[in-house]
């Protein structure tokens, strides 16, 4: 069904347009609203009347007859005509429209040839709607198609389809198992319902539906690259793997296959399947930021920091603001013991995370190796600043330390010893405090307290 809108500038001529209406049996039903003041620019001046608006409601199979009639009787009247579908008819108006006006003026009978048709052309129109991403006048095509056949498998996986385009994932799970019903081996529907099912994060609920697609349709890389990221989530290691092994052998130049792949072994470590994956996958696109970031991490793991940096520039060229490769490149260099350029690339990070808590101070820390003491101090205090922070505090305390400011040093430790109690490195910091200060007696006491809890840990 069909609502459409216009408006006439007499209430005589709207009564005369509506009764007619009803008579031709055109329309259902016509409403008379006004008068209503309209606004509207005229040769580019404003402009403004009083006019009265017609809402009908006609079957959608009599639009065109409904506008060959308006052109044809009211040329002059009618200016402006606006329809849109009526998603939803509630069945008690249904049911009206049928007593009053019979089935033959709702709709092409069901099972006719004329309501084939026109099955066959709103399904095709919904299609194409989706095709252009045009996805709420594909859902109004599909739901016209389904009033006239609602066992329609074709119409039924395209409104699930264009529901699961639109992320209504439980409706297009509903439209989906209603194909299932009476077709069991539909590959489009069980294809469909398995992506529903993982677009609300139920892949233990996605597996079986895709299994059963699969036995259909054995050698679909997408289904077994879904299959086996679903197992991987399920924390199924073995048979992701064996999935996205055997949609490598269909084809082992697919990508989403090799970075699937080479994510799994990389989140295992183990790193020379993840590298041969990645390697091949960098061959054939090195634009992956994500994957050279990986295999960057990979090499820095195994200290060859030369190797990862050249991993990490290609990212950062591509990502300037990428954090991993920037925080890679620092820690690189930190290991090349070049820390300048550590904290070169630490700091560009800080430029878009200036709260970021563990970096400040890792920054500090290595500000305050490099004696930039001004520098290392306002880094630990940012720090701070966002939260307490153990090692901001250790750091400034080794740096008042070094400025022999002994009494500012021994409050930080302090500090944190109220939080965290007995730790080892904190401690050992406050017994070069006391030492620095003088206080022999003091730094015994920790020296005592650190071998017992060295003593504990060997006991346990």
């Amino acid at each position: 069904m069909n609502i459409a809108w216009t408006t006439l500038s007499t209430l005589t001529e709207a009564r005369k347009m509506a009764a007619e209406l009803i008579k031709s049996r055109l329309a259902v039903c016509v409403q008379i609203d006004g008068p209503v003041s309209s606004y509207y620019l005229w040769e580019g001046k404003e402009e403004n009347s009083d006019e009265y608006r017609l809402s009908i409601k006609f079957m959608a199979e009599k639009t065109e007859k409904i506008e060959t009639w308006i052109a044809e009787n009211h040329p002059y009247e009618v200016p402006q005509w606006i329809t849109v579908a009526a998603e939803r008819v509630g069945d008690s108006y249904r049911r009206w429209v049928e007593k009053e006006y019979g089935v033959e003026h709702i709709a092409p009978k069901k099972g006719g040839h004329a309501a084939k048709k026109e099955v066959l052309r709103l399904s095709k129109q919904g299609r194409n709607y989706l095709r252009k991403h045009r996805y709420q006048e594909a859902k109004r095509s599909f739901l016209q198609a389904l009033e006239l056949d609602n066992k329609n498998a074709y119409v039924l996986v395209g409104l699930a389809d264009t529901c699961r385009e639109l992320k209504k994932f439980d409706q297009a799970i509903k439209y989906y198992e209603r194909v299932l019903e009476f077709d069991a081996v539909n590959v489009f529907a069980l294809r469909g319902i398995g992506d529903a099912y993982r677009g609300i994060l139920q892949h233990k609920r996605a597996i079986p539906y895709w299994m059963r697609y699969l036995e259909c349709n054995k050698n679909d890389i997408y289904v077994m690259v879904r299959l086996a990221e679903s197992f991987n989530k399920t924390g199924n290691f073995d048979k992701a793997e064996a999935f996205y092994i055997n949609a490598l052998a269909v084809n082992d130049q697919d990508k989403y296959a090799l970075l699937g792949l080479g994510s799994l072994y990389y989140k295992a470590e183990i790193d020379d399947k993840a590298l041969e994956c990645f390697d091949k996958l960098l061959n054939m696109d090195d634009s992956y930021v994500a994957v050279l970031t990986m295999v960057g991490n990979i090499y820095r793991r195994r200290r060859q920091y030369e190797e990862a940096s050249q991993y990490y520039e290609k990212a950062a060229r591509l990502e300037s603001w990428n954090s991993f490769a920037l925080y890679g490149l620092g820690d690189c260099h930190r290991g090349l013991a070049d820390l300048d350029k550590a904290v070169y690339w630490w700091s560009k990070i800080l430029e878009n995370e200036p709260n970021n808590q563990d970096l400040l101070t890792r920054v500090g820390d290595a500000l305050l190796t490099l004696n930039r003491i001004d520098s290392s101090m306002e880094h630990y205090t940012r720090s701070l600043k966002v939260g307490f922070d153990l090692y901001a505090l250790l750091g400034m305390s080794r740096l008042y330390r070094a400025q022999g400011n002994y009494p500012e040093a021994e409050k930080c430790c302090l500090e944190i010893l109220e939080r965290v109690a007995d730790h080892q490195r904190v401690l050992e910091e406050l017994r070069l405090v006391y030492e620095g200060m003088g206080e022999a007696g003091k730094a015994d006491k920790i020296a005592l307290r650190l071998k017992s809890l060295g003593e504990e840990q060997t006991d346990n």
